[in-house]
């Protein structure tokens, strides 16, 4: 009995051995189908799915995977070519593992005005699902991340890795690839060396970020962090850098190819620094750029330099743009062309692009160290940029001192031309752009005006000059000035101009002075550009002798009558030359010389001649001026008639030659020698008194 139940339990206990290890067998060769329900239930338990996967290798200690697709299979929010799991027994039991291995993953990432979504691996977010799903370690080799934005479609790619920190999730890079993904990209690939942190809802990041300009030596353009809550819709990113340009160096069209139509050549330095603000659907930016010598070449106005700060502020308000606010905070500009145009200005004031107008309210100052700060314009400018069109205006007073504020000073071209000036100068100035047509206009209004050029001293000149066009510079017409006071070798006092700018350059309608009772007319006879290089006549009209002897100072000298005539004057290199003309007297007259008798020994002519200029009658008088009216000058002088008292008024021809500065003969009464001591050829052609009259 005993030994038949020991035989039964044996028997027993054999055929539970053989079907315990035929379990285990057939356990054993479905392990892959098995592996493959207890990892889909587990993840579709967590709320990931639809999910699909085949296992191709499980072990005690490692399973692989391949094929893994997780959501719609035609556009997966996830995938993977392979996985490689290692776990112990019991990890695999209770769904936690030791480490993943993923080669090829694919994942895309939506973040909208709603917040942020992994598509079918939002449980991962939102934790939901048997409390949560714990990952280990996962190292990828070669990730791709597309991320779908609001303002585009980025793509992320390169090594990554996943580690579990608590409750969130880290993914880092050494070198993760940023590509934009359109048709014509805004910005060439970029490549970042940093970290994201997922913690529910809640994304955070910080990253050193280059360009990929050059493949080798990829250029670094900012440090960056920043965080976003996916449950507030929340946000806020920083970032810093600086870049250097050059034309044989970095572009910005290298950087960002949407700069290509703007054909920038850029040069210098900038530092800058920018904070994000995400809110909602809302998105605002505040920006500072320190500019180091940084300069826009071969543009349509000349090359310049700017160096200063900006700051600019912008953003997005429910997906439109919002307003760009760009602030100028003293920047210098310079002027780089070999002749320097203008002086270095500071710009102060506002630059703002709204719903396609481009506005800005500037303040232009002198940056030169004696003036500095010294207020030269206010400009405001408005330009619509889809109907390319726009205007500028500018406007200011302008208070002139000799060796400071001058247009010498804020004009470098001319130096030397136009020195110490005074007096006061208004001005306003209005350009615009419409249907491709440049215009421009403006006003100045001068009170007192003075200053010294090569060929002139002027002072006190007053009026208003209407410009029709400031590029080129052209009148409204013909425009008249006042001039008190003109110094060209002549003082003229009380004079007007009026002149006119025109497509042939400047014309000198009409320039007059009184002067001794009678008149100086001055017209161009050519037209000019500039004042160095012009031609005028100068016509004397009824210019009464005895005035003009008097203005002149000669003691001795007197003369009666009124001359007329003609002198050509060109201005050559600034200086006025007289080319001789003609002037005579207008009816006869008397000229009376009785000065100091000459050092010089005395001849019979020489006698005869100081003689008869002691109450000489003429009927005839012409003569001319020539030379530089700023230096020597010669003075023609041709006499006929006859002195009553000598030899019972025998006629006489008198030629005479002066030789000096005229200026000195007018401005101090003296050429530095008496003037009949420069009759040269002494009385040539004058008649010889008979020989019975020669003794009284």
């Amino acid at each position: 009995m005993l030994k038949s139940w020991k035989v039964r339990l044996a028997a027993t206990s054999a055929v539970a051995l053989v079907v315990l290890a035929a379990g285990l067998v057939w356990l054993w060769a479905e392990r892959a189908a098995l592996a493959e329900r207890v990892i889909g239930r587990a993840l579709a338990e967590r709320g990931i799915a639809p999910i699909s996967f085949n296992v191709g290798f499980i072990g005690l200690r490692s399973i692989s995977l391949s094929g893994i697709v997780i959501g719609d299979p035609a556009a997966p929010d996830a995938a993977a070519s392979s996985v490689t799991i290692a776990y112990s027994l019991g990890e695999l039991l209770s769904g936690e593992v030791r480490s993943v291995e993923v080669e090829e993953a694919q994942l895309h990432v939506t973040l909208t005005r709603e917040g942020l979504s992994l598509g079918a691996l939002d449980p991962l977010l939102a934790g939901e699902g048997g409390g949560g799903l714990v990952l280990p370690p996962i190292a990828v080799r070669d990730a791709a991340l597309t991320v779908t934005t609001p303002y585009g479609e980025f793509a992320f790619a390169g090594p990554a890795s996943v580690q579990p920190e608590g409750e969130a999730i880290l993914v880092s890079s050494r070198a993760l690839r940023i590509a934009d993904v359109a048709d014509d990209p805004r910005f060439v690939p970029l490549v970042a060396d940093g970290h994201l942190r997922l913690e529910g809802k809640r994304l955070g990041f910080a990253a050193s970020v280059a360009s990929a300009v050059d493949e080798d030596v990829p250029v670094p353009l900012f440090e960056a962090e920043g965080i976003y809550d996916g449950e507030t819709r929340a946000g806020r990113a920083t970032a810093e850098g600086a870049l250097v340009f050059a034309r044989e160096g970095l572009a910005p069209a290298a950087i960002a190819p949407v700069l290509r139509s703007l054909y920038l050549d850029i040069g210098g330095g900038i530092d800058y620094r920018a904070v994000v603000d995400v809110s909602g659907g809302d998105v605002s930016v505040a920006a500072v750029a320190d500019l180091t010598d940084f300069s826009l070449n071969q543009t349509a106005g000349g090359s310049f330099a700017f160096t200063g700060r900006v700051e600019a502020t912008g953003g997005l308000e429910e997906g439109t743009l919002k307003p760009i606010r760009m602030d100028l905070r003293g920047v210098k500009v310079a002027d780089l062309a070999l002749s320097e145009r203008f002086a270095p200005l500071r710009v102060e004031g506002p630059v703002k692009y709204a719903q396609g107008a481009l506005s800005a309210d500037f303040v232009l100052r002198s940056a030169l160290p004696p003036i500095a700060g010294a207020r030269l314009a206010n400009v405001t400018a408005s330009y619509d940029v889809p109907a390319g069109r726009g205007q500028v205006r500018a406007n200011g007073d302008l208070a002139f001192t000799p060796g400071q504020l001058e247009l010498q000073t804020l004009l470098p071209s001319l130096k030397g031309t136009v020195a110490r000036m005074s007096g006061a100068l208004s001005y306003s100035a209005n350009a615009s752009l419409k249907d491709g047509n440049f215009m421009s206009s403006g006003v100045a209004k001068l009170s007192k005006v003075g200053f010294t050029a090569s060929a002139a001293t002027v002072e006190g000149v007053s009026g208003t000059v209407s410009l029709s066009s400031l590029l080129p510079l052209r009148t409204k017409g013909v425009q008249t000035l006042k001039v008190g006071m003109l110094q060209t070798g002549v003082p003229l006092e009380n004079g007007m101009v009026a002149f006119e700018l025109g497509r042939a350059g400047l014309r000198i309608v009409d320039a007059n002075w009184s002067f001794a009772e009678g008149k100086l007319v001055l017209v161009s006879s050519s037209a000019s550009v500039t004042a160095g290089n012009a031609e005028f006549l100068l016509s004397v009209e009824d210019v009464d002798l005895s005035v003009l002897t008097d203005l002149a100072g000669i003691p001795g000298l007197k003369a009666t009558g009124r001359i007329n005539g003609q002198v050509p004057i060109a201005i050559r290199n600034g200086d006025p030359i007289l080319l001789d003309g003609n002037i005579s007297a207008k009816d006869s007259g008397v000229i009376v010389y009785r000065g100091e008798t000459t050092e010089a020994v005395a001849s019979e002519q020489t006698t005869l001649l100081t003689d008869a200029l002691q109450n000489f009658h003429y009927t005839e008088l012409a003569g001319g001026l020539s030379g530089n009216a700023n230096g020597e000058l010669v003075l023609r002088l041709s006499l006929k008639g006859a002195n009553p008292d000598l030899y019972d008024g025998y006629p006489f021809a008198i030629n005479v030659k002066l030789e000096g500065s005229l200026a000195d003969l007018l401005r101090r009464g003296t050429v530095g020698f008496r003037p009949l001591e420069l009759i040269k050829e002494q009385s040539k052609g004058a008649v010889q008194p008979p020989a019975n009259r020669t003794e009284p």
